[in-house]
């Protein structure tokens, strides 16, 4: 039976986004397959990361979990950016995981046919491709997002020359590389084309388990939901404009329409929140089971993307799974050709650049006369799109693992 070792600091009950799609794969290799699955992953408290009981479900099924101590504060991690000693925190703030390998190795029981990890952070990467060093096993890497060479990195520094000559080694090093989307994969092709046999596309995934059809609720208000991290471009600033523009022609709508936002925020976001219009509102950081249960309550689900140019909106925004589980139509604000909208194609919902003030305003004023309509159907979406389910896509992880694990030991 193979020994399979699962590497991700992103790992249940912490909770993140990228915990979220960790748990919904390794809850459905637990399912599939009869592999004795170990796990390496950080003690909580993991900074960013918090305990989320709601997730506990998906902590099970392993037979042996390492948990690392993560030495980080957020006092360190901004006093060495502020006086340059950023490259300490190499590849990112976490770097102590991966300076744990050898601790691994001897508190691990048994040998790993092959290995598996999942990045974001890039230090579980880092820590897997150490042990695939010295177990000598095959390693597929997945990568969420792209790393050095990342569309959103926009100056030239020592820095990212040195995640350049890494990045190039972990390619190297690894069996198989993972992707979310057909775009950043093709990215990568481009950057670096002598790996590109290895590449491969596994998306961010919901759990159909969790679908709950659910009746809208055409009372009170029309509201607009929105969970998730806003930072720097990533922002809502937009909406001021939207708004203004709707109370051009209504100047009452406050009354009718309210926007719930949910997640962290930058200062100058919860500066923002703090002095815009009464009917937007932040509710700060919820539990899993608490975003759920806002889900319900929306009538339209907002996904904001960076503003970037259209060829490098690659990122696949994970929440945007949550939402297909809730059956909600979604408002996206993204980059024309980015993969946000090409996920959400096949989906009942809207899609504006960021510059679109005045088509988001004609939407909001068309979706408050189907709200006052009572015109449920306008609001719902009849299908969520099979490509994302996490059954699925489980599937073919545990194919590609499989093959490639049989692949390696047959050449030994």
């Amino acid at each position: 039976m193979p020994n399979l070792l699962f590497v991700s600091i992103a790992f249940p009950p912490k909770n993140d986004p990228e915990c979220l799609q960790t748990a919904r794969y390794f809850k459905y290799l637990t399912k599939q397959t009869n592999w004795n699955i170990d796990v390496v992953t950080s003690q909580q408290p993991t900074l960013f990361m918090p305990t989320d009981a709601s997730l506990e479900k998906y902590n099970k099924g392993y037979r042996q979990k390492i948990e690392l101590k993560i030495i980080e504060s957020k006092f360190t991690n901004y006093a060495l950016r502020k006086i340059g000693m950023d490259k300490f925190l190499f590849p990112d703030s976490k770097m102590t995981f991966h300076w744990q390998w050898k601790k691994v190795i001897n508190e691990l029981d048994h040998a790993p046919s092959i290995i598996y990890s999942r990045s974001n952070p890039m230090s579980s990467a880092f820590m897997a491709m150490r042990l695939k060093q010295h177990f000598n096993c095959p390693w597929v890497m997945h990568l969420s997002d792209p790393w050095a060479i990342s569309p959103l990195i926009k100056t030239h520094t020592k820095q990212i020359e040195r995640s350049l000559i890494v990045e190039e080694e972990l390619l190297k090093k690894a069996d198989a590389v993972t992707f979310t989307s057909l775009q950043t994969m093709n990215l990568y092709a481009a950057h670096y084309h002598q790996y590109s046999t290895k590449f491969s596309v596994l998306p961010n995934v919901y759990d159909a388990e969790d679908i709950e059809v659910s009746d809208p609720i055409l009372i009170d208000k029309l509201r607009i939901v929105y969970t998730g991290g806003l930072t720097g471009e990533r922002n809502v600033f937009f909406l001021s404009e939207v708004l203004k523009k709707i109370g051009e022609k209504r100047p009452d709508f406050q009354k009718d329409i309210e926007f719930i936002f949910a997640g962290d925020c930058d200062r100058a976001n919860k500066a923002f929140f703090a002095t815009t219009m009464p009917c937007i509102k932040h509710l700060g950081i919820l539990s899993y089971s608490q975003a759920k249960q806002l889900y319900k309550t929306a009538h339209i689900l907002l996904v904001v993307d960076n503003p970037t140019k259209a060829n490098e909106a690659i990122f696949f925004p994970s929440k945007l799974l949550d939402y297909f589980v809730a059956q909600k139509k979604i408002w996206a604000v993204s980059p024309e050709l980015s993969t946000t909208r090409n996920v959400l194609q096949d989906y009942n919902h809207v899609a504006f650049k960021h510059e679109d003030i005045e088509p988001m305003a004609k939407f909001l004023l068309q979706c408050l006369e189907k709200f006052k309509e009572k015109n449920g159907s306008f609001f719902q979406a009849s299908q969520t799109p099979t490509a994302y389910d996490a059954s699925i896509n489980s599937a073919k992880l545990q194919g590609l693992l499989k093959n490639l694990a049989g692949y390696f030991f047959s050449k030994i």
